[in-house]
């Protein structure tokens, strides 16, 4: 069970990450290699599409997309 309190604390964490990574201001932590870094972004993914908040789904498809071809 989780609290509306912390579901709401947990939304806007996940969304100031998608915002940063929108705004190429979100740095990664210095241990975490690209495979880290994926499957980050893919459990964000999940996240909002559990929670229907769609339209920040690009976001997060257009960082893994960089990194993926780095």
């Amino acid at each position: 069970y989780i609290m509306d309190s912390d579901k709401n604390y947990f939304e806007k964490m996940i969304l100031d990450v998608v915002m940063s990574i929108k705004h190429n201001e979100y740095e990664w932590p210095a241990n975490w290699i690209g495979i880290d870094k994926l499957e980050f972004l893919d459990e964000c993914l999940e996240w909002l599409e559990i929670n229907e908040l769609y339209e920040y789904r690009t976001v997060i498809n257009n960082e893994k997309e960089k990194i993926q071809k780095k």
